[in-house]
């Protein structure tokens, strides 16, 4: 006949930790909703000027001149809107934008990711030195080089052109893509490498095959922060361009702001804005995951 055998009796030290488990479950359950309210508070702090923005553009003109500031319109109007796009030189500083960024953000992630692989996979006589002055040139304020680079794009003839200003905007590109895709490199094991080549590959298909496609979350995040800075760069469009016909959006903006005219139009400002902004953001949320895994994938040990 089977007999039920007593359960053992703890021993003091596992009572004690037992005792400690439950104590600390119970802090976390009684610290969830602190830290929710917490963040949603933050959140809503953060997030409040972005939505004063968006009602500010679909508000009405008494709405916005009154003295005592209303949360939520009382007439939505989208007058705001048709006054910017009504403007002739808003959808064509628009495409001007697109057209600089996209060639900045190309050329600046084939070069720098070329740069990227050098120093990850090659020794050579001033790699550190070359690894060191990609930190520092971020560092250097943009408006300390942009007569600089006045000077030479006005020497190699491509001042207030589109070209010129793609290439000025290596400056910033290009080292941010060497210096981040760098730690990408380093963790894939060269060892694929050396795999590959035994295999038949060349030096160039090992890249191909192998360095390319494990860095693709890398050149995903890195390629979606260069289009920001790219996009919302003000300083050296503005000071590289003297057309009307081939100036960026953020010059446009700002243009249009200090106008006689539109000065004091806050609802066609605000609206302005955020449809300049509106392509950073659907960018943004198409590929949010990859900028997360992106961020992340360079920081874990191959």
């Amino acid at each position: 006949m089977a007999t039920q055998t007593e359960p053992i009796p703890a021993t003091p030290a596992q009572a004690l930790r037992r005792s400690r488990n439950d104590d600390a479950v119970g802090r976390r359950r009684w610290m969830t909703p602190v830290w929710n309210t917490i963040a949603l508070g933050f959140a809503a702090v953060m997030g409040f000027p972005l939505y004063w923005m968006v009602i500010t553009t679909v508000k009405s003109n008494h709405d916005l001149l009154t003295a005592n500031p209303t949360f939520w319109p009382t007439h939505i109007s989208w007058s705001a809107f048709q006054t910017v796009f009504d403007d002739g030189n808003f959808l064509p500083t628009l495409r001007n934008t697109a057209v600089i960024t996209l060639g900045s953000v190309l050329m600046g992630l084939v070069v720098g990711f070329l740069g990227a692989v050098a120093v990850a996979r090659f020794r050579f006589r001033g790699r550190n030195f070359f690894i060191v002055s990609m930190l520092v040139v971020q560092m250097v304020p943009l408006l300390a080089l942009v007569i600089p680079m006045y000077f030479i794009l006005t020497k190699v003839h491509l001042y207030d052109a589109m070209f010129g200003v793609m290439l000025a905007y290596l400056v910033f590109t290009i080292p941010y893509v060497v210096w981040t895709l760098r730690s990408f490199i380093v963790n894939i094991p060269a060892e694929l490498d050396e795999a590959a080549m035994v295999d038949g590959c060349t030096r160039w298909g090992a890249f191909v095959r192998v360095i390319l496609p494990l860095t693709v979350p890398g050149l995903v995040t890195t390629g979606i922060y260069c289009w920001i800075q790219a996009w919302n760069e003000f300083v050296i469009a503005n000071t590289m361009l003297s057309s009307n016909n081939k100036q960026t959006s953020m010059v446009w903006l700002t243009g249009f702001s200090a106008s006689p005219t539109h000065g004091a139009d806050y609802g066609a400002q605000m609206a302005g804005a955020l449809l300049i902004s509106l392509p950073v953001i659907i960018l943004f949320v198409l590929f949010q995951k990859r900028v997360a895994s992106g961020l992340t994938a360079g920081a874990v040990k191959g």
